[in-house]
């Protein structure tokens, strides 16, 4: 509930730039394609705490015995609109966007913030290339993995998942260049080819 109002206000604040429609559509592309998040707490699951708490706001008729963050972040996204009645019409507009089934990435292009989710290890990468970027970029790669060696598993495991669903989400010889300016193609394909000879000789 929490991560869908945030969504609400930073729609809100947009002055116009920002779709609740499409973010809440990119939301549920989010979690429906981790299975983590889905098995946590599904959209069907979000959209009924958004009812509970409509639900629990119409009985007490105030905000005043909610947690202070919760209370800001509902009058800032409710307005003059009654509280209880604007979670519960968010709860609906979340269930009308589930229906319609998460959207291909070549209808509804990937957001930052889902970008983040999606991407959190080949984003981070992108702080070791600013701090040693004059360093041959398959040597960074190979030491990111080794210098965790023997525990380098979810690293290695997730530089080269990440890679391969950036080849397939991004494709063409940008790659995914418009999120992560260093993250081309070729580049992808390198940190594919550097994490396998690392897996192969050390971990097979």
């Amino acid at each position: 509930m929490s991560r869908l109002l945030e969504i609400a206000v930073a729609v809100q604040e947009s002055n116009g730039k920002l779709s609740l429609d499409e973010e809440l559509r990119r939301y549920i592309r989010l979690i429906r394609y981790d299975w983590v998040a889905n098995w946590n707490c599904s959209v069907y699951s979000s959209s009924g705490v958004l009812d509970a708490v409509s639900d629990s706001l119409e009985r007490l008729g105030m905000l005043d015995s909610h947690p202070s963050e919760f209370r800001r972040k509902v009058q800032r996204v409710a307005g003059d609109m009654d509280p209880a009645e604007y979670l519960g019409t968010l709860a609906e507009l979340v269930r009308m966007a589930d229906r319609q089934g998460a959207p291909e990435y070549g209808d509804l292009a990937m957001g930052s913030r889902e970008f983040l989710q999606t991407f959190p290890y080949l984003f981070g990468f992108g702080a070791i290339l600013t701090d040693e970027g004059d360093r041959d970029f398959v040597d960074l790669i190979r030491s990111s993995v080794t210098d965790e060696h023997p525990y380098c598993t979810e690293r290695a495991v997730s530089y080269t998942t990440e890679a391969q669903r950036a080849l397939v989400i991004f494709p063409g010889p940008d790659g995914m260049k418009k999120h992560l300016s260093w993250a081309t193609r070729e580049r992808l394909h390198e940190i594919i080819d550097t994490v396998n000879d690392h897996m192969q000789r050390e971990h097979s």
